[in-house]
């Protein structure tokens, strides 16, 4: 796969248009040149502040990939930067089916996502849990719980980030291939949670005994390591870990990648080292991290040996860690490229 293929998405976002631009303008002036525009939304700070900041959904990936080479948009004698957003679910579905059955793609498929539990980014916070309730019940169907999620710190303010739990992952089929929710005039990304304990009772009975399912469980999550991707190559390690530490505990090592073709050319890769594997627990339960404006995925790194020799001690010598090397992920990047 190329190193193009590896960035094939869907979604891209413009960067620095003006807030006095209409959602409707700059479709019509996208319009003009591009073709598969298929939906244009700005987005918005928690007080209903516009961005400057605008997502254009395409009907297909060679649409955005035409418009990313371009590497720029210009509307009203702006010149706006593009930058691609991690693409639907219908495409990454697409993606994996496409690759075959070899293993190297992380991408998941359908029946690997099934959940009855999704969370919702970017909320308002102040949209109470009962009022998003009524506002999405009205639209989306099977509706059991809603839930803000909060900062686990002292001040326990609320965060822009809600959970819904469904009564039924046939809920959440729809909404996951979409990729987002409509919470009144907000258009808000949405992750896939693990799903409850009781469907995935049922899932892993489904699969049999014989090691099918595909979520993993926490003990095979265990690590004090984890990447994070699509971190903008502009922000320096020391600025990172300042940031990160604002919101999240026990951070030990904060270390940026490079490619190791002679260039020492930043990744979008970013390592980080946490004291306890306590502290990553949360964070890949979510399957992202956030930094500044950016939400940004995040894989399970192996542990460090401190950690993986406990783990072993604990569960015996069979201990298998389910956590990827650095040398596998790289490994299977190289081989993308190739």
């Amino acid at each position: 796969m190329s190193g193009k293929q590896l960035n094939t998405t869907d979604r891209v976002l413009i960067c620095g248009v003006d807030t006095d631009i209409s959602d409707y303008d700059i479709k019509n002036e996208l319009l003009k040149t591009y073709q598969g525009v298929k939906r244009v939304q700005r987005w918005y700070y928690k007080d209903e502040t516009p961005k400057d900041l605008v997502q254009v959904n395409f009907t297909s990936p060679k649409h955005a990939e035409k418009f990313l080479e371009d590497g720029c948009f210009n509307i009203n004698n702006l010149r706006c930067l593009l930058t691609p957003l991690e693409p639907t679910m219908r495409l990454k579905n697409t993606i994996e089916s496409n690759n075959g059955s070899n293993g190297q793609s992380k991408i998941l498929t359908e029946e690997q996502q099934v959940t009855d539990k999704i969370l919702v980014h970017d909320v308002p916070t102040n949209i109470t849990d009962d009022d998003l309730r009524q506002e999405l019940s009205k639209v989306y169907r099977g509706i059991k719980h809603v839930k803000r999620w909060y900062f686990q710190d002292e001040s326990q303010t609320p965060t822009e980030r809600v959970q819904i739990d469904f009564v039924s992952p046939a809920n959440t089929k729809n909404i996951l291939e979409n990729g987002f929710i409509n919470v009144g005039q907000f258009s808000c990304p949405i992750t896939s949670l693990k799903p409850s304990m009781r469907l995935r009772k049922k899932l892993e009975s489904d699969n049999g005994s014989d090691g099918q399912s595909e979520i993993l469980t926490e003990e095979q999550q265990v690590t004090d390591k984890i990447l994070v991707h699509n971190v903008p190559t502009n922000i320096a390690d020391d600025d990172l870990r300042k940031a990160l530490s604002k919101a999240y505990r026990g951070i030990k090592h904060v270390k940026r990648w490079y490619y190791k073709d002679g260039s020492e050319a930043p990744m979008e890769r970013v390592q980080i080292d946490f004291s306890s594997p306590e502290n990553t627990k949360t964070i890949l339960e979510n399957g992202f991290i956030d930094i500044g404006q950016f939400c940004c995925s995040v894989t399970a790194l192996k542990p460090s040996m401190r950690l993986h020799e406990k783990l072993e001690s604990n569960s015996g010598s069979d201990y298998q860690s389910q956590a990827l090397t650095e040398q596998d992920i790289l490994h299977t990047f190289e081989e993308q490229k190739q």
